[in-house]
């Protein structure tokens, strides 16, 4: 009879190496991300660390698990997600382990867990250290230590009290022949990534005209969708690798022309 495997741990094969996954509102001009990634090795000498991104904007949860949400099942199965914005490491913090679709994310519970698999369908329920006289650092080390060892729950008790704030989601009003989302990260780029997901937008529209009006200090409107938009000359929604509509203009700066932000909101109406 196969093995049940352990909830927070899966089987690996002795050739895999573990990925630990870091992303912050640290910003990378100072050292203690490179500090944050040399503990991480110490524990974990074989890891592969990867950044999901260190500009979130400042304290902005949201936008945060909106990325993680939208990213992580990128990488293998198995991987560790530490999730760093807003959070104080101080001598109280206490961070949470939180194993979903076979992934483990580890974090404060300052309400992003439920941001982020509120829509799940199954109650939250994780695991938060338990050792109060080791430092803020130490108690995420010895956790994601602990997770690769198989031993996590000599170092954990049992947590499914969490903070409930829920993040904004895409609301499709197929009656009206309405979806309505918001513009939840700006890129490097200054493309504008909604919340609004690809699949939802095609299933929606498929090749009927349609009419996107952001609301912004500049409204503005398109009715250009492209796949490609390197031809364009105008603003287009298209598609973002992290599977949500992009508002982008060829070589422009989209968010500085139409003043767009993470508060601005798009109304896609279509025939």
């Amino acid at each position: 009879m196969k093995r049940k495997k352990d909830y927070f741990c899966r089987e690996k094969s002795p050739t895999m190496r573990p990925t630990i996954t870091l992303i912050s509102d640290w910003r990378l001009r100072d050292p203690y991300v490179s500090f944050l990634k040399a503990s991480l090795l110490n524990v974990a000498p074989d890891a592969v660390l990867l950044d999901v991104s260190h500009h979130i904007d400042m304290y902005n949860i949201g936008q945060t698990a909106f990325l993680m949400k939208q990213s992580y099942s990128r990488f293998p199965e198995g991987s560790i997600h530490l999730i760093l914005t807003n959070t104080t490491f101080s001598s109280t913090y206490n961070p949470v382990l939180l194993t979903f679709n076979g992934h483990h994310f580890i974090g404060e519970d300052n309400g992003i867990f439920t941001m982020m698999f509120q829509n799940a369908g199954i109650p939250l329920m994780g695991r938060q250290f338990v050792d109060n006289s080791a430092t803020a650092i130490d108690k995420v080390l010895k956790m994601i230590e602990a997770l690769l060892n198989n031993n996590v729950q000599q170092v954990t008790t049992e947590y499914n009290s969490f903070v409930l704030k829920l993040m904004e989601q895409a609301f499709h009003n197929k009656n009206q022949h309405v979806i309505e989302g918001k513009i939840m990260y700006v890129d490097a780029f200054f493309n504008a990534i909604t919340n609004i997901p690809v699949q939802m937008f095609k299933e929606a529209v498929g090749n009927r005209p349609f009419k996107a009006v952001v609301k912004s200090s500049n409204d503005w409107q398109t009715a250009i969708y492209a796949d490609n938009y390197k031809d364009c000359n105008s603003f287009i929604l298209t598609d973002n690798p992290l599977g949500c509509l992009e508002i982008a203009y060829y070589q422009g700066k989209v968010s500085v022309l139409a003043d767009l932000n993470a508060d601005s909101t798009i109304e896609i109406t279509y025939e």
